[in-house]
């Protein structure tokens, strides 16, 4: 098995951001992961907390929106590949330990970005339906890979693929939530990836059994 090619590396996803664009996303992303909303912001605070002059941020974007769903993506830019290469490297390793690694590394990753987390959790039931359907969007493109992935490793043969991805999205939703016990609460962090790990090996096994005893049930194109 070799690893999946085309996946770029977070250090180069970083550099695409000019400076300015970077410190605008950062600083409105630190401004609201105590559960503000992006549209609450000031451009003025905006600017003082990145350290700009305040006629910067329309260098870079027209509304405090565009601004919302430009942070969004920055950082499922940098998600995406990171657990890609997870998955596949622990695929090559054990196939067994997928879910477990994968879990922990997306846990581990939201820790690192408990800001954009945060934020992102605030937004996912805001008020901006702008915000709430980039976000909703975005875990949309990692669960679509997450089952590619689960698709070219062969690690569920047995499923169709519109299985695969009904369970890879709800998967992806599961541990978004879960993420905020995860930052917030550092005592239950291991009991979180274990709980993970089951919740992902029940979806597949009970998906597998309802294949194996519903005649009607989609099964995977031979």
């Amino acid at each position: 098995m070799e690893f999946e090619p085309g996946i770029e590396s977070e250090l180069d996803l970083d550099q695409e951001l000019a400076p300015g664009k970077r410190k605008l996303i950062e600083a409105a992303l630190r401004l609201t992961a105590g559960g503000r909303s992006f549209a609450t912001l000031g451009l003025r605070e905006l600017a003082r907390e990145a350290g700009l002059n305040p006629n910067t941020f329309y260098r870079h974007f027209d509304t405090l929106d565009a601004l919302a769903r430009e942070a969004v993506a920055w950082v499922s830019r940098r998600l995406r590949p990171m657990l890609r290469r997870e998955r596949w490297l622990a695929a090559h390793d054990e196939p067994m330990s997928v879910p477990r690694r994968a879990s922990a590394a997306f846990f581990a990753f939201a820790l690192d970005n408990r800001e954009a987390f945060l934020s992102a959790l605030a937004e996912y039931h805001g008020t901006s339906p702008a915000l709430r359907e980039a976000v909703r969007a975005n875990l949309n493109e990692v669960a679509a890979e997450m089952a590619d992935d689960v698709v070219q490793l062969e690690l569920m043969p047995a499923l169709s693929r519109a299985t695969i991805d009904e369970i890879c999205t709800q998967i992806v939703l599961q541990l978004f939530h879960l993420s905020h016990e995860y930052i917030v609460n550092a005592v239950n962090r291991e009991a979180l990836v274990d709980y993970a790990e089951r919740f992902i090996i029940r979806l597949f096994a009970g998906a597998i059994v309802l294949v194996q005893h519903d005649p009607a049930a989609p099964v995977a194109a031979s």
